[in-house]
């Protein structure tokens, strides 16, 4: 059995979380105007992989991303961070731009991915205070 090392996560959650707030060549980069507004869905994260599942999460960030509507995009560059950062981090190859490759992914290996994408969220819900700001209410 392999063992995490819990600082592992924060490391992950911290890092994209700085790159989306401060790194303006990241692709996922948010303008400070929308801080706050990311920060409350990063804490919703953990709600909505819950309920939903990864495979909508993916859904969800390709709707926002090719929306019409300037200030939802936001939503789908969040989404779509959170996913390539559960990539990176569960070493399992699914392809964060087709939810096909999470919904045709067998149900074991999905159900230990949303898992750990569970877990992961955690962690980004921990630090999107303290990177994006307080959440707008």
């Amino acid at each position: 059995m392999r063992k995490l090392d819990s600082r592992k996560f924060s490391q992950e959650a911290y890092t994209a979380l700085t790159a989306i707030a401060t790194d303006t060549k990241d692709l996922y980069y948010l303008d400070k105007k929308y801080h706050k507004k990311a920060s409350g869905v990063v804490q919703g994260l953990i709600a909505y992989i819950s309920t939903w599942g990864l495979h909508r999460l993916s859904g969800d960030a390709k709707k926002f991303l090719n929306g019409k509507a300037e200030d939802t995009k936001y939503k789908g560059k969040i989404y779509k961070k959170f996913l390539r950062s559960l990539k990176s981090f569960s070493g399992k190859n699914f392809n964060v731009d087709d939810e096909g490759s999470l919904l045709n992914m067998p149900l074991k290996e999905y159900t230990a991915l949303n898992r750990l994408a569970i877990e992961l969220a955690r962690e980004w819900s921990f630090w999107a205070s303290a990177v994006l700001g307080e959440p707008e209410e």
